[in-house]
């Protein structure tokens, strides 16, 4: 079993950037999500907590013995989130459904200020990988690969996550000049 776990402060307070997870895919710095699609949300009417179950579509680029094996390279994640307004956090929970007997990825994502500076967001990201006793000697180069896999995608993925908040703060600008005219 692989362990990942990053911390990152987007200099944006957190209304921006739990917008911007919203709208951050399809972006081009992460080409390997294809589609997203939401299965269930809902507000909780007394505590106004969004809760949304999603099914996340990836297509990732691996090796053609893998491909020939497992009869593609797209595979499914299915993530559920919970939104406090009131507390201002973001929880993100997401496990793999493809292949899952062979190979689990689990993430934790937590949005929420930053302690040192509110009107800053601190982002807590924490995965395990872990690949089944099935392919024996074969596990622990698959949970390497994966889990290198996974740090490659997650820095990306807040170079995606910046890229959407800077058109998030320019479309707000541009609202606010033509509200001034």
């Amino acid at each position: 079993m692989r362990l990942f776990e990053a911390t990152h402060v987007f200099k944006h307070d957190w209304e921006t950037v739990s917008l911007a997870n919203w709208r951050k895919y399809p972006n081009d710095k992460t080409p390997h999500v294809r589609h997203v699609e939401i299965l269930n949300q809902d507000i909780d009417e007394n505590t106004g907590i969004l809760r949304t179950e999603r099914l996340i579509m990836v297509t990732q680029n691996v090796p053609t013995l893998v491909r020939k094996i497992f009869g593609g390279d797209t595979s499914y994640v299915l993530e559920y989130s919970e939104v406090d307004p009131a507390q201002q956090t973001m929880v993100m929970q997401s496990q793999n459904m493809t292949f899952s007997n062979l190979l689990s990825v689990g993430e934790h994502i937590v949005y929420k200020p930053d302690p040192e500076n509110p009107r800053h967001t601190m982002f807590t990201q924490s995965a395990q990988v872990k690949a089944s006793t099935a392919l024996y000697r074969l596990a622990n180069k698959v949970e390497d690969m994966c889990w290198n896999r996974f740090k490659d995608n997650a820095h990306v993925g807040k170079l995606g996550m910046e890229q959407v908040v800077s058109k998030i703060l320019a479309e707000r600008q541009a609202l606010m000049a033509q509200v001034s005219e």
